[in-house]
């Protein structure tokens, strides 16, 4: 947890000043009080656990958080955590009227977080030596007690944002005789420096009497979110009943501005998912629903980084521009008043030489950093809270019904990648199996906050899901600028893992090491960065890990898998070496004969030394991929629905391993144990292109009906498609194929 905030806690900063960028003067006298009134309260030398009570009686006695009540949470698991270990944190603030007796710890109603430690050794943070330069030192204590402080501090702070929707979050922490302030937002932390409480607590009640007068914009809630009343949690529940959360969470209600400019309100219960993360995009998924409309939608929330165009905005281009196989824009944008502000105490020098998704210089609007320790702060950046609602709901990738399914959704999000390049000059840039989404329809190419026009794309921005990035992106080869090859390669890895793990083939027993390899594969360097993807390459260059004799059990799927795999390894070939001698590039005719089962692989054919002309490659465009794609889909032997249902091998290899285990136990030892390029918008020569994308998606089209006889979920009669004639891409010429890929399963060799 400690690595997840690494060069993102800015410290220490003067207490007074803390108190006066943060929290502004109460205008209410605070009660009055001895400045040592802590000394006695709380005994030198005891345990932590005996801290808590008094450090709770003395501050509730004095009335020092008026509207507020302090509880002492320290004893009671939150039981509503989802999908991680629970948390019991140290006494924290509630608001006065809320009800802490059958629930004591609540992370969705906490106001203020405390975290006390016994001794001051177990400080999370070590302020510089007097005279010693800012600069040089390192602020973050390394000593095992200061991490694990560190690493609780974090855990709660990343709870308590997951479980609310706030904008920052304060905590005080104490330690021995000493006490810090943070203030937590989507870009970092900001850490005052230690002040010995015992012997002078005035800043510590200074900071309370202030907090407790806050509205609760000052306290961090997000003022666009609220509490639903007793009949809209009604209607959530019964309308929102197929998304129910795992876990307890109360119904809340958004407030999104529409496009006409009147605000609208959607019903959530529960988000798809939390995220992990106390930094970065953070993002949220909801379905909603709309009492006026009566609709439901799905609403995405996230924290956008300063670099990147709105989400928003790339999903209104599409909507115009009428892409197909995406989400459709409804309502939304960036949220009034939702801005981090760790950032603004960095400046551009500091900033480095950008991290991930972001570029180097935050924005120019700064305020004075000069009391921080440290130098290298290029992971931090300013975050705007994004929110907006679009039409689908969708369901995961893994959810397909058979390898035709699956091969289905997959070319149609390809299609959506298409058009939005074609149309709109749009690359994806994080192409990823959890990007793509199940419809009723088919499928969608979802999660557009990445995305940008391709002549904004500059070098250095390599961005994605690790598992998914390009070879060449992994690899960071010649300050590679992030292509839609690097994306066309992202879908064909995606079919590939899918493949490999839910699908019978002839390396079952390898299947956790092959996908290990190929898409876990990385390695950390010195600077703290991972590295990887040379497994990926050879894959595609040398087939190593499924070897040359590997074959799906799914025919179609196969020669799916292996054509492209040789689509790829020309694009690498081509850009490592920018030539490849004594080869030419296959035919159509050659590429048909092949896929009927009527020529083998490799072709013995006359070759001609030098070059392969860049025009000619496959993944020059998307063409021949979606070729690959509606090639595959029209084929007649595609295994029968009941044959072809996919299981997850790593769950079923697992399974047989550990029973494999438990028969090699003797008897005596069981019994007994416990059970314990710069495109601009087509020209006349780029028409062709065009209008291929068009036939393309309607041939992928024409395949979809055969999904239902196989049994998939949900109604298909009823899809929206949007007609040849009202393509922006109409008139186009187009390229037609003469014929599709044969019924003949016959074993061809590997190239």
């Amino acid at each position: 947890m400690n690595a997840s905030m690494e060069q993102l806690i800015l410290g220490p900063m003067s207490v007074q000043k803390f108190l006066d960028e943060f929290l502004p003067k109460a205008r209410l006298r605070k009660p009055k009080f001895r400045k040592d009134l802590f000394a006695g309260a709380i005994p030198e030398k005891t345990k932590e656990n005996e801290m808590y009570g008094p450090y709770v009686k003395v501050i509730t006695d004095h009335k020092f958080i008026p509207r507020f009540k302090m509880v002492n949470t320290s004893y009671y698991i939150d039981k509503d955590i989802i999908n991680r270990p629970g948390l019991k944190p140290d006494p924290g603030v509630y608001r006065e009227g809320l009800d802490a007796s059958q629930k004591i710890t609540q992370f969705e109603e906490l106001e203020l977080h405390s975290e006390l430690k016994a001794h001051g050794s177990d400080d999370a943070f070590v302020d510089p030596p007097e005279g010693k330069a800012c600069r040089d030192w390192r602020f973050e204590s390394f000593t095992d007690a200061g991490m694990r402080s560190r690493s609780q501090l974090i855990h709660y702070a990343t709870e308590w944002f997951s479980r609310q929707h706030r904008r920052h979050a304060f905590t005080i922490f104490l330690f021995g005789t000493y006490v810090r302030f943070i203030r937590w937002d989507r870009a970092g932390a900001i850490v005052s420096e230690r002040f010995n409480f015992k012997s002078d607590c005035s800043y510590l009640v200074e900071f309370l009497w202030r907090f407790s007068h806050l509205d609760d914009i000052g306290r961090g809630r997000d003022p666009f979110v609220r509490r639903a009343t007793p009949e809209e949690a009604r209607i959530a529940h019964m309308e929102l009943e197929e998304w129910k959360p795992k876990a307890e969470r109360p119904v809340i209600v958004f407030t999104v501005p529409g496009e006409d400019g009147k605000d609208r309100e959607f019903l959530a219960w529960g988000s798809m998912s939390e995220p992990r993360s106390l930094t970065g995009r953070c993002t949220r998924t909801y379905p909603v629903y709309e009492i006026v409309t009566k609709q439901k939608y799905l609403l995405k929330d996230a924290w956008r980084a300063h670099s990147l165009s709105p989400e928003a905005d790339i999903l209104r281009e599409l909507r115009e521009a009428e892409v197909e196989h995406v989400p459709i824009y409804i309502c939304g944008g960036d949220v009034d008043g939702g801005v981090t502000r760790t950032d603004l105490y960095v400046t551009a020098e500091e900033a480095d030489e950008g991290w991930g998704d972001v570029s180097a210089a935050p924005p120019s609007f700064k305020m004075d950093g000069t009391w921080k320790c440290g130098k290298n702060w290029r992971r931090i950046t300013q975050r705007f809270l994004h929110r907006f609602v679009s039409s689908v709901i969708g369901k995961p990738l893994k959810n397909f019904t058979s390898s035709k399914h699956m091969l289905l959704v997959v070319s149609h999000a390809f299609i959506g990648h298409w058009q939005a390049y074609v149309r709109c000059g749009i690359i994806h840039r994080d192409v990823s199996a959890n990007n793509i989404l199940i419809t009723s329809a088919g499928g969608i190419l979802n999660d557009w906050d990445m995305a940008k026009k391709e002549k904004d794309i500059q070098r250095h921005e390599h961005t994605g899901t690790w598992e998914f990035m390009s070879s060449l992106l992994l690899a960071g080869h010649h300050d590679h600028v992030h292509t839609i090859q690097d994306d066309i390669e992202s879908f064909v890895l995606i079919v590939i893992y899918h493949a490999l793990r839910y699908f019978s083939h002839n390396k079952i027993r390898e299947t956790a090491y092959i996908l290990g390899k190929i898409f876990y594969d990385q390695h950390l360097l010195p600077t703290g960065e991972y590295t990887g993807g040379s497994a990926r390459k050879y894959l595609f260059l040398h087939k190593d890990y499924i070897g040359h004799d590997f074959q799906l059990s799914s025919p179609p799927l196969d020669r799916w898998v292996w054509f492209s795999i040789r689509a790829v390894k020309e694009w690498i070939e081509t850009e490592l070496a920018k030539f490849i001698p004594n080869q030419r590039r296959i035919t159509g005719e050659e590429r048909l004969a092949v896929l009927k089962g009527t020529l083998r692989l490799p072709l013995r054919i006359e070759t001609k030394p030098g070059p392969i002309p860049m025009h000619q490659r496959d993944l020059d465009d998307h063409e021949i991929m979606a070729d690959f794609f509606a090639d595959a889909l029209a084929a007649e032997d595609w295994p029968a629905p009941a044959d072809d249902k996919p299981y997850d091998i790593l769950l079923d290899l697992h399974a047989t391993e550990k029973s494999l285990k438990r028969s090699l136990v003797p008897e005596s030892e069981d019994i007994g144990r416990s059970g314990s390029s710069k495109r601009s918008k087509p020209s006349a020569s780029g028409s062709r292109r065009q209008g291929s994308e068009t036939q393309r998606s309607s041939q992928i089209r024409t395949h979809e009906h055969e999904l239902e006889d196989a049994g998939r979920s949900g109604s298909s009669s009823k899809r929206s498609r949007q007609s040849a004639s009202g393509s922006p891409l109409q008139g186009a010429e187009t390229r037609r194929r003469s014929s599709r890929i044969g019924t003949s399963g016959k074993q061809r060799s590997r190239e």
